[in-house]
């Protein structure tokens, strides 16, 4: 017995043996990736002052090349290639300088020196702000010892050289996405066919980037030095987080939160925020609730979109933006100051950028149609609502749907985005519902900015008529059209404004842009778009239901920059919402049913 007991612990010992024997290349470099990764964690966090780093590849058909080296006092030099641009960044004790090429726009800010710009610490910051990866950033001996386990069972190691280096080849069983690290730990390549990308990330470059590059340009512009670093940090931060979310969607968080005046709630998927109280107070729960997707969109808006702008109209936008801003906010009531001024506090953003970003809406373009009568199967009385504006700039991951009361006005449904507190599509509890179109006019400032009018709309307005006058007698800006229904008497109208014009357009009525009148129906869009429209109702009149009113808002109605479709019953308080996806349009995205009178219940509670 006692023979074969121990016959018996030694083929045990000897199978252990053996599997060490044959796992030991798995089991050294499974110890490896623990240990890099916890070095790579470490390094992120605190930054490192003698980083140097470059990157080159292919993402999806497009060239990438980027370089990073310090010198020293947080000094740096930074090169970009990409989308057909070359950027080259400078930063020393005197000046932060942009240079953009072939566009030949140097952007330079003199003064103190900035030490709150930082690229070491750069990459963490934009890890950390994806709720997916968040976490394996703060891990724990625990996680890492799981990372390992993880790599120890599903990993594949194979040595390897490429260009002289010998690399470690990590992979995935059944998967084509490779990940290589030389001996060293200094490179990295990334290998992913299936999404089109290969990148080789050098973390000790021998590229020197001479600084000597950003001095001449065509086109200079001279701008605040403190401006000019967030806009570097916060535009790239932002950029390269929308391209991880078209990669990585985040989740929207699953459980309510709530506070003393309000509630974040997750429908279907959807956030969701129900308010009340004054406006300061409405602005406050708003920051408290959202403060990760308003720092989100407001990077977006202001700093990559103010890339773009800057590059492009060689003009500095934080500058036209607040020019325009002055011009607007003669025309801001109170209580939207309030607003806008609580939503700051509490987000941990600047009141000027809150601002700011607030008059971003006012460049949305879109269609919109009301049908009812006889050109619906019951009568009912539809009101579609399509917005088409830069989805490339990641707004949709930000979509909130507000529903709220504010203290002395109509309670309503806001489908927007966090961090902007006017409306473009909306609901209000008298059965009166909005939607807009932008035109031209841009720098025609000298009104109420368009989402603000038509919040006043929802907050205001009892009645088609109350919102036809309030409409007419505001002081507007640019160019804009709107559709705006009543559920209660089952009719609508169309509007076409600009500052000095403001002209109705009634169910079947005709106006010069919109020259195919339809019974019972008032349709706004623009060219071919607005034909297809024309077209899908006259097809369906008289039959149009629920199903069919939604799909009037299918491409080409719709852009391939559709970034909501909202359809509101107004008479039943219920309206649908499709935000767009990762890389698809709303119209091809599930729409959401809301109900504004069981949501409002909520505030009761």
């Amino acid at each position: 017995m006692k023979k074969t007991i121990k016959y018996i612990t030694l083929a045990i010992l000897g199978i252990i043996t053996l599997l060490g024997i044959l796992s030991y290349n798995k089991l050294s470099n499974s110890i490896k990736l623990y240990s890099l990764y916890g070095d790579i964690a470490e390094n992120l966090q605190k930054g490192n002052i003698t980083l140097k780093l470059s990157i080159n590849g292919n993402v999806k058909n497009d060239t990438i090349s980027a370089y990073c080296n310090y010198k020293k006092d947080h000094s740096f030099d930074m090169f970009l290639s990409a989308l057909d641009k070359e950027i080259f960044i400078s930063q020393s004790e005197e000046k932060t300088s942009v240079l953009v090429q072939p566009n030949s726009l140097l952007v330079t800010g003199n003064g103190g020196f900035s030490k709150n710009f930082d690229p070491s610490l750069l990459l963490y910051d934009i890890l950390s702000s994806h709720n997916k990866l968040a976490p394996w950033l703060e891990a724990g001996f625990s996680q890492k010892l799981g990372l390992a386990y993880i790599a120890f069972t599903n990993l594949n190691f194979n040595e390897k050289e490429i260009s002289g280096k010998s690399l470690t080849e990590i992979s995935i069983d059944g998967e084509s996405y490779s990940l290589s690290i030389s001996e060293d730990e200094h490179i990295f390549i990334i290998n992913d066919p299936e999404k089109q990308i290969h990148l080789t990330i050098n973390i000790s470059p021998d590229q020197i980037i001479s600084s000597k590059k950003v001095n001449h340009a065509s086109d200079t512009l001279i701008v605040n030095r403190t401006d000019l670093n967030r806009s570097i940090l916060a535009g790239t931060r932002r950029a390269v987080g929308i391209l991880i979310e078209n990669e990585l969607k985040q989740d929207v968080e699953t459980e309510t939160k709530s506070i003393v005046n309000a509630k974040l709630l997750n429908i279907e998927g959807n956030r969701v925020l129900v308010a009340k109280g004054t406006h300061k107070e409405i602005g406050e729960a708003h920051g408290i609730l959202l403060k990760n997707q308003i720092n989100s969109l407001v990077d977006g808006v202001l700093y990559v979109v103010g890339w773009y702008y800057t590059i492009e109209e060689k003009k500095w936008f934080l500058s036209e933006m607040s020019n325009a801003y002055k011009r607007l906010e003669p025309f801001i009531p109170q209580k939207y100051q309030d607003e806008m001024m609580g939503l700051a506090e509490t987000s941990g953003i600047s009141l000027r950028e809150i601002r700011l970003a607030n008059v971003f809406p006012a460049m949305f373009h879109c269609s919109g149609f009301a049908v009812f009568g006889d050109a619906t199967v019951d009568g009912t009385l539809y009101h579609g609502r399509v917005l088409d504006y830069m989805t490339e700039i990641g707004l949709q991951y930000n979509a909130v749907v507000f529903i709220l009361h504010p203290t002395g006005s109509n309670a309503f449904a806001n489908i927007s985005y966090a961090g902007f507190i006017g409306s473009v599509s909306g609901m209000n509890d008298k059965q009166v519902s909005f939607g807009e179109m932008g035109g031209g006019g841009v720098g025609d400032w000298d009104g109420m900015p368009m989402p603000l009018l038509v919040r006043e709309g929802l907050e205001s307005s009892n009645t088609l008529e109350d919102a036809l006058n309030l409409f007419e007698t505001t002081a507007r800006t640019c160019e804009y059209y709107y559709v705006i229904a009543d559920g209660k008497i089952n009719d609508a109208r169309a509007l076409a404004t600009t500052p000095e014009k403001f002209e109705i357009v009634t169910p079947g009525g005709t106006h010069p842009q919109l020259p195919s009148p339809v019974k019972d129906a008032v349709l706004i869009s623009a060219g071919d778009r607005y034909k297809k429209l024309v077209e899908r109702v006259k097809e369906n009149y008289g039959k149009i239901d629920l199903e069919k009113a939604i799909h009037l808002m299918d491409r080409p109605v719709s852009m391939k920059s559709n970034l909501h479709n909202v359809l509101f019953i107004p008479k039943k308080a219920e309206f649908w919402v499709a935000n767009a996806g990762q890389r698809t349009e709303a119209c091809k995205e599930p729409y959401t049913k809301y109900n504004l009178t069981e949501l409002l219940k909520l505030l009761e509670k």
